[in-house]
């Protein structure tokens, strides 16, 4: 990889010596990106760096060559304009692009009712994460907290996310295995890609939590949130960590609205107890419900891609 990424480095700095572009707009990746600003900067080409690398979460050290090398950040957390400004950066709140995509997305709502169909289910989604390390990490974990869940709920039935069908192969084999090796007999249907489909059918969905949290909650469907890694990840990175939640929603909110944990271990016991919660217990739903509200409230108009644009713009 750094092979690679030293080629790409150096494609990059020969086009700003030889194009010399009005502006350098980075994207996310803090590692490279800095290095790019940094040529930039060198060579008095101005840096706008759209969707901030989640500094406020851990590494807020980073601040320091964030306001040396880059002129402008564009965020798409309401809670980042402040970080960056407190910090002596120049900011810009604009929205998350994910809510544009929603809105132009069009669901397929005959799938959607055919998924609920039959007023005695309750449909648990399950959504492992799009990347194969966090599927191997997290799916048995929910495959055991489904076992649970079903014998507190026996009207539940479970969908199971494939985001992306190269990661379906892997999910087969973990789900085959497990119930092949545990003779459970758990109502699970892996559904590939029909990922807004499958949060829209959902009672509850129990999920990684990444950005697919802000999805559902844009659908107002209460979740889990969770994040599995080893105990020595856990506890070397716990000192570096800025911020009490891992959860968007919650970190957006500055409370939480829906249970979120980060595991070192098989936590599906406390998973399968908090999901039966949600399911059962109706003030529980209402007040998640109405916290998500709240969230969409924030961050979720569209409008982002062009705010960010407008502001680009504006450094030319």
């Amino acid at each position: 990889k750094i092979p690679g990424l030293w080629n790409i480095f150096k494609d990059c700095t020969r086009f700003f010596d030889e194009e010399r572009p009005e502006l350098v707009i980075l994207i996310d990746y803090v590692g490279f990106n800095l290095y790019l600003a940094k040529a930039a900067k060198k060579r008095n080409i101005p840096v706008m760096y759209y969707i901030s690398p989640q500094l406020w979460a851990h590494g807020s050290w980073r601040i320091k060559k964030i306001k040396k090398f880059v002129d402008r950040m564009v965020v798409i957390y309401p809670f980042e304009e402040a970080f960056y400004t407190n910090g002596g950066v120049s900011a810009k709140y604009v929205g998350h692009p994910l809510f544009d995509e929603l809105n132009k997305r069009e669901i397929d709502e005959v799938l959607v009712e055919k998924m609920k169909a039959g007023e005695e289910k309750t449909i648990v989604s399950l959504l492992p994460g799009s990347r194969k390390q966090e599927i191997r990490r997290l799916l048995p974990i929910l495959l055991e907290t489904a076992t649970v869940i079903h014998e507190k709920v026996p009207s539940a039935t479970f969908l199971l996310s494939c985001g992306n069908t190269r990661n379906l192969e892997l999910i087969e084999d973990i789900t085959k295995r497990y119930t092949s090796s545990n003779n459970k007999r758990l109502s699970i249907e892996i559904v590939k890609e029909k990922i807004s489909e499958v949060i829209k059918a959902s009672s509850l969905c129990i999920c990684n939590s990444g950005t697919v949290t802000l999805e559902i909650a844009n659908y107002q469907i209460p979740m889990i949130a969770c994040y599995r890694v080893s105990p020595f990840e856990y506890f070397a990175s716990k000192p570096h960590i800025d911020t009490p939640y891992i959860c968007l929603v919650n970190a957006i909110a500055e409370k939480e609205i829906v249970p979120e944990k980060t595991m070192y271990r098989d936590d599906h016991k406390w998973l399968a107890s908090n999901a039966t919660e949600l399911l059962l217990n109706e003030e529980k739903r209402e007040t998640c419900i109405a916290g998500l509200k709240e969230i969409t409230s924030i961050i979720g108009t569209p409008g982002a891609s062009a705010k960010a644009a407008d502001e680009a713009l504006g450094m030319i």
